[in-house]
C-alpha cells in the first residue's frame, strides 16, 4: 500500500464510450463545482434508493453537501468526465478512490468504468500498489466485478471497505 517512487499524475484523456460517444476526462476546475455537486446529489437519490430507503439516501446526499465538492477539489485530485457538459467525477486521495459519481442519465454507458480506470492509473502512477475505497451497498457488485475485494465489514452507514491489488493489473492505454 505504500508508494514506491517517482509520483506522476495522469494527463487528461479522451475516450470512446459505449454508443461511440466521445468523452474527455480532465482535472476539475472551480467552475465545475455546482455541476459536480448536482451530479452527486442526483446519483445518490436515483441510483442508491434501490439498496436503501429514500430517507437514508436523502441523509447521505445532504451530508456535507454544502462544501463537499469544493473541499474535495482543494484537498485531493478530482477528475471530471465531460461530454459537452460534466457527466461524472472521481476523487482520488493518495491510494483511495474517495468518491465516484455518474449522472443517472449516463449510467451503464461506461462513464463510471472510465473514471475508475483513470483513478486507478493515477493511484498506480503515484507509486501505490493497492487501491482502496468504501462502497455503498448499491455499488458493491459494481466494484466486485472490477476486481475489488472486501477487506472488512460494512460500517454503521453501510459502507463496505474494499481494496484492489494494482500490481496485478496491467494498465490500459
Amino acid at each position: 500500500m505504500k508508494p514506491v517512487a517517482n509520483p506522476a499524475r495522469p494527463a487528461a484523456a479522451a475516450l470512446r464510450l459505449r454508443g461511440n460517444d466521445l468523452m474527455q476526462i480532465r482535472r476539475a476546475e472551480a467552475t465545475d463545482e455546482e455541476a459536480l455537486a448536482s451530479i452527486r446529489r442526483r446519483a445518490i437519490l436515483a441510483l442508491a434508493v434501490p439498496a436503501m430507503s429514500r430517507e437514508q439516501a436523502e441523509r447521505w446526499a445532504a451530508r456535507g453537501a454544502a462544501d463537499r465538492v469544493a473541499r474535495a477539489m482543494r484537498e485531493h485530485d478530482v477528475w471530471v468526465a465531460v461530454e459537452g457538459a460534466a457527466v461524472g467525477w472521481v476523487e482520488v486521495d493518495r491510494d483511495r478512490v474517495a468518491a465516484l459519481y455518474v449522472s443517472p442519465s449516463c449510467s451503464r454507458r461506461g462513464v463510471g468504468s472510465a473514471l475508475l480506470t483513470f483513478a486507478e492509473t493515477s493511484i498506480r502512477n503515484s507509486g501505490y500498489t493497492t487501491a482502496r475505497l468504501e462502497s455503498s451497498q448499491n455499488a458493491l457488485d459494481y466494484y466486485l466485478r472490477r476486481g475489488y475485494l472486501r477487506c472488512g465489514f460494512a460500517d454503521s452507514d453501510g459502507a463496505w471497505p474494499l481494496r484492489k491489488d494494482l500490481a496485478a493489473v496491467t494498465p490500459t492505454p
